[in-house]
């Protein structure tokens, strides 16, 4: 057969084949680009949904409070005589509250229920004045005073519409959230109001898009639909917004793009057909010959990359699926290039590209005679909120703050003028800053500055609000470095003196840093071995005035390392609660003084009291609460007296556990104390509400003694403790004029160095009878 005649008959086949093939795969990428983008459009419409209820959330979150804590309402509550409150009262609380009428929110209402859940109060903004209560209002307060929630919001709905509802119980007197002791006596304040504005753009959407819409509440599970798309958000303490694309409307896309392709597929396919025969013996060998010389061009690295042909024959096929190909390789090529350079979280830089660039930035200083600048950035209490709330929401947290790093380090203004610079994140919650071609050292701190106003109360992304901060380390090239290992090395020395000068700041690198960075280092990898032969235990008396007599002992570790001799508490306590060492620590102590309690009793008398120091770091986990637990159950508590002293050295994050651990730890029969009182952390308010024996003065504040006026201030500090019903211990006595004024001013128990120094078990045995330790003050 001839070769046109065997063109005519195969080419038609092939045609069809190769462009059907073409053509499914057209029609799949496009219809699966429809979904998403019609996904991404619900999203989109869904973000507009959150962002018009947040606005009511965010009106409520700010208004309520307020009205909460006002002066009508506060008048209103305490005034008994109802007929009073009617006349005196209620005026002025409706004024206030009908200045929201100039908020389009519709519906709106204010009601007081008072402890046996009966309305004391009731207002909505409308005409109606036999206008009552929504009855599902005390139900829902019911149920939220049952379950002891403080304040709360919820969805009712109403008429087709959705209202918010939220809930405050409340002190009568106080206005604050009441005491638990105090919770059969508290009133509730509830206001609801209707989201107008959201109700109608979720009808604008039906209407328009034919996208539907819903609001349930946080115990409503989402609906179960055959929908295609359907996308939901959830509102944090509320409920979740849920949003779906009916499937009529998607199946019309897609008919009318199975349509279009079917239509180019016939079209297409026939023209090839005729151009192809008509032109096969023109364009068959010169067009072949010119493709293989353009391949070739590209194999051998001639040119970059292949142009396509624009004719419609075999020839010109090949040459676009060739480019195509090519075109998906070296994208392929970009994606692993950057998988090699870029961090997968947070698309900085990885430490590997930064060392690079860092090796280029500085070789290019060198040869200008430039300074570089490095800050090396760790973020403050992040393996706190890691643990706490997941790795999920770490991830988060770490890309909220990249991208905020950028814009931060991006800013140009007159003082700072125009620098250029590279961001990287070198390990987990550690990034850095490099700084090049910049014309002041200015630039460094104040771009350090920025940095931190980032973590100003705190940081705040999507997911919630966390107690995180930075610490900053800076070093400049040529002075701090001559490459990038001593740069980063002496970086992170910077950074380590800043987290240890008490976090949330900067430091710049010096000799003196990297001393104590070395030092800080060396203690920590000393601790992580946890080998407890190295630490004793040291036995402080504690004296009782009245009695004149050792009423206890308090526990005092000491560290005797082989590789760095001994290292001071004040040393490593900070190191070993940061790094979260200090818990099996604590529990180790606790174990040896029960091992010696025995031979104390013996030693001092069966009315000694055993102190032991926690850490205030541990009190937060319930897990480290439950092994004390643990280790107490097995001590005959009836037989000896231990007490833990809370020491304040680690600011507490979370006090309601706190309180909760303390109040548990009090049950099994430990008496508790707040160590080092008037140095740390612990306020006036806390202090009545931990369940607290005994304040332990702190030795700063017995030194101020000297001076009459401060000397006054201690004692009535000494008083106001006594009044409250703690028992008072002072430390660091040294003179016999401290103790003096202190057994004058009440103090029930004296400890320091005057009677005592702290000295192992067996120095107390071997002193035993040979010294007294008390001392009579005159």
């Amino acid at each position: 057969m001839r070769l046109n005649k065997r063109v005519k008959s195969l080419i038609l086949p092939v045609l069809i084949f190769s462009y059907l093939i073409t053509f499914l795969g057209i029609y799949q990428i496009q219809k699966q680009s429809i979904i998403h983008f019609q996904s991404s459009e619900a999203k989109l419409q869904l973000n507009q949904l959150v962002a018009n209820l947040n606005l009511y959330l965010s009106f409520a979150d700010t208004y309520f409070p307020a009205l909460v804590r006002s002066a009508e309402l506060q008048n209103f509550l305490k005034i008994e005589d109802k007929r009073f409150k009617a006349l005196a009262i209620e005026g002025n609380l409706e004024a206030a509250i009908k200045e929201l009428d100039d908020v389009s929110i519709g519906y709106l209402s204010l009601s007081i229920l008072s402890p046996d859940n009966q309305v004391e109060f009731y207002y909505e903004n409308s005409d109606d004045p036999f206008s009552e209560i929504d009855p599902r209002i005390p139900e829902i307060v019911k149920k939220r005073r049952e379950t002891f929630t403080p304040s709360a919001r919820t969805l009712i709905k109403h008429n087709g519409s959705i209202r918010l509802v939220y809930v405050r119980f409340i002190d009568r007197y106080t206005l604050r959230q009441p005491l638990m002791k105090d919770w059969s006596k508290a009133v509730a304040v509830v206001m609801a109001f209707d989201i107008k504005g959201f109700d109608q753009l979720r009808q604008t959407l039906k209407q328009t898009t034919g996208r539907i819409s819903e609001l349930y509440a946080e115990n409503q599970p989402l609906p179960v639909s055959g929908a295609m798309i359907q996308v939901s958000h959830a509102i944090p303490n509320l409920g979740s917004i849920y949003l779906e694309v009916d499937n009529k409307f998607i199946q019309e896309l897609l008919n009318e793009l199975y349509l279009r392709i079917s239509v180019s597929f016939i079209l297409l396919t026939l023209c090839s057909y005729i151009v192809l025969n008509n032109l096969i013996k023109r364009y068959i060998t010169g067009p072949i010959q010119n493709l293989e010389h353009e391949i070739t061009e590209v194999l051998e690295g001639h040119k970059q990359q292949p142009l396509p042909y624009k004719s419609d024959d075999e020839v010109g096929s090949l040459s676009r699926v060739f480019a195509k190909l090519y075109s998906q390789l070296h994208g392929a090529y970009e994606v692993t290039k950057e998988m090699a350079e870029k961090d997968a979280l947070t698309k900085l830089y990885n430490r590997r590209m930064f060392t690079r660039c860092l090796e280029r930035v500085l070789h290019r200083a060198e040869h200008n005679n430039q300074k570089v600048g490095l800050l090396y950035v760790d973020l403050d209490n992040f393996k706190f909120v890691n643990d706490k709330y997941g790795h999920e929401t770490g991830d988060i947290l770490l890309k909220a703050f990249a991208t905020r790093l950028q814009d931060t380090v991006r800013t140009t203004d007159i003082v700072l003028k125009f620098y250029d610079h590279d961001l990287a994140r070198l390990a987990g919650d550690e990034f850095a800053v490099l700084l090049h071609e910049f014309n002041k050292d200015a630039v460094l701190y104040k771009v350090a500055e920025r940095i931190l106003s980032l973590f100003d109360n705190g940081f705040t992304c999507e997911v919630g609000h966390f107690p995180i901060s930075a610490s900053i380390g800076i070093a400049i090239y040529p002075n701090d470095g001559a490459n990038p290992t001593e740069l980063i090395s002496n970086s992170d020395a910077a950074m380590y003196q800043a987290k240890h000068a008490g976090k949330n700041q900067y430091a710049f690198y010096s000799q003196e840093l990297a001393s104590q960075a070395r030092r800080d280092k060396e203690i920590e990898t000393e601790l992580k071995k946890k080998n407890f032969s190295e630490f004793e235990v040291y036995y402080m008396p504690i004296i009782d005035t009245k009695k004149n007599r050792v009423a206890g002992v308090e526990a005092l570790l000491r560290w005797h390392s082989k590789a760095l001799g001994f290292v001071s508490p004040a040393e490593f306590i900070p190191i070993a609660e940061s790094r979260g060492y200090f818990e099996a620590i604590d529990l180790w102590v606790i174990q040896q003084v029960i091992h010696d309690s025995k031979t104390l009793l013996e030693l001092f008398g069966n009315h000694l009291k055993l102190s032991i120091n926690i850490s205030s770091a541990q009190l937060s986990s319930q897990l480290f609460s439950e092994q004390i637990a643990k280790l107490f159950n097995q001590t005959d508590l009836t037989s000896v007296v231990f007490q833990l002293e809370i020491t304040e050295t680690f600011e507490i994050q979370d006090l309601t556990k706190v309180e909760n651990n303390l109040h548990d730890l009090k049950k099994l029969g430990l008496s508790l104390a707040i160590d080092d009182f008037g140095s740390g952390y612990t306020s006036l308010v806390q202090l009545l509400n931990y369940p607290i024996d005994t304040i332990k003065i702190d030795k700063s504040l017995v030194d101020m003694m000297v001076d009459t006026r401060r000397c006054a201030m201690v004692i009535a500090l000494i008083k106001y403790c006594k009044q409250q019903g703690f028992q008072v211990t002072a430390e660091g006595i040294e003179r016999e004029e401290q103790a003096s004024i202190l057994i004058e001013a009440g103090c029930d128990y004296l400890q320091g160095f005057y009677y005592a120094k702290p000295e192992p078990l067996s120095a107390h045995i071997e002193k035993a009878n040979s010294q007294p330790i008390i001392k009579k003050s005159s």
